[in-house]
C-alpha cells in the first residue's frame, strides 16, 4: 500500500473507531416467552444450551422485561389469543404465532401480526423458521441470540444479507455520494460487531486495539475492492460495478470472519 493509501487509511480508521463505540456498548438482552398449546416442548426445544432465563414459557398476560412473544395456536385464533397478542403490540412487544395444524382454508392472522410459522402435523415444530421469525421481529436479535443458542444462524444470516443489500445501495449511489465510502465501511464495522455478538463472542470487552483492528481490516479490504471496481467499469456501468463490489466485499468480510470464528471460537 502506498503512503498516500495509508495515510488514507489511517485517517479513516480514527473517524470510524469513534462513529462506531456506540455499536459496541452493552445492550440489554431480554428473553423469549413462549405461551400457548404445547409452549413447554417449544420452549424446551428453542432454548436448549440457552442461558438461564433466555426462553421460558408463560400464561395469557403479556410478560414483562420481554424480547419477543412466541404464541403457539391451534385453528383459528382464539378470544384469549387475540386479547394477548392486541395488548402484546400495545405495549411495542412482537409476536410471533405458531400455527399447529393448520386447515386448507385457514387464513394467516396477518391482522394480529405478520411474523407467523406454520406447523404440519407430524412433523415437529420447525424451529428454524421459527428462529428466522423471531430475529425479524427482535431489533436486538444479535445481542438475544447470544442467550440463544438455537438463534444464531438466524441471527447471523439476517445481519449479513441486510448488511449485503445495504451495501449495494451505497455501492449505487457511491458515485453521487462522497461520503458513500465512509457509510460502507463504517457499516461493515457494524456488521462484524453484530455478527460477533450474535455468536456468543467478545467484541465489546476486547477494548478499544480490537475495535480499532476491525475497522482497520474493513477500510482497507475497502480500498482494495474499489480498485477492484474502477477496474470493472469498462465492463459495465459505474453504478452497477459500484454495487456489486460493495455486496461482494461485505459478503467476503463476513465469510472471513465466519471462517475465523470457527478457528478461533469465543471462550
Amino acid at each position: 500500500m502506498s503512503e498516500p493509501h495509508l495515510r488514507a487509511v489511517v485517517s479513516e480508521v480514527r473517524g470510524l473507531v469513534h462513529a462506531v463505540r456506540a455499536e459496541f456498548r452493552p445492550v440489554r438482552a431480554g428473553r423469549v416467552v413462549v405461551s400457548g398449546m404445547l409452549a413447554e416442548q417449544l420452549a424446551k426445544e428453542l432454548g436448549r444450551q440457552a442461558q438461564p432465563g433466555a426462553v421460558e414459557v408463560g400464561g395469557d398476560a403479556v410478560p414483562e422485561d420481554t424480547d419477543v412473544l412466541v404464541r403457539v395456536i391451534a385453528g383459528d385464533p382464539s378470544s384469549a389469543d387475540d386479547a394477548l397478542i392486541r395488548a402484546a403490540d400495545a405495549r411495542g412487544l412482537p409476536t410471533v404465532v405458531v400455527q399447529l395444524w393448520p386447515q386448507a382454508d385457514w387464513t394467516r392472522p396477518f391482522v394480529l401480526t405478520p411474523y407467523v410459522v406454520e406447523c404440519q402435523a407430524g412433523h415437529g415444530f420447525p424451529l428454524r423458521e421459527i428462529a428466522v421469525q423471531i430475529v425479524e421481529a427482535d431489533e436486538n436479535g444479535p445481542q438475544l441470540a447470544s442467550r440463544v443458542p438455537a438463534l444464531r444462524d438466524a441471527a447471523a444470516y439476517d445481519i449479513v444479507r441486510r448488511a449485503v443489500v445495504r451495501s449495494a445501495i451505497l455501492g449505487l449511489l457511491g458515485a453521487r455520494a462522497g461520503a458513500a465510502r465512509t457509510l460502507l465501511s463504517l457499516d461493515q464495522v457494524r456488521m462484524l460487531g453484530r455478527l460477533d455478538t450474535a455468536a456468543g463472542g467478545r467484541a465489546a470487552a476486547a477494548g478499544p486495539r480490537a475495535l480499532a483492528g476491525g475497522v482497520a481490516v474493513a477500510v482497507a479490504t475497502g480500498f482494495v475492492f474499489r480498485r477492484l471496481a474502477r477496474g470493472m467499469r469498462d465492463v459495465v456501468p459505474a453504478p452497477v460495478a459500484n454495487a456489486a463490489i460493495a455486496a461482494a466485499g461485505t459478503w467476503a468480510l463476513a465469510k472471513a470472519a465466519h471462517e475465523l470464528r470457527g478457528r478461533f471460537p469465543a471462550e
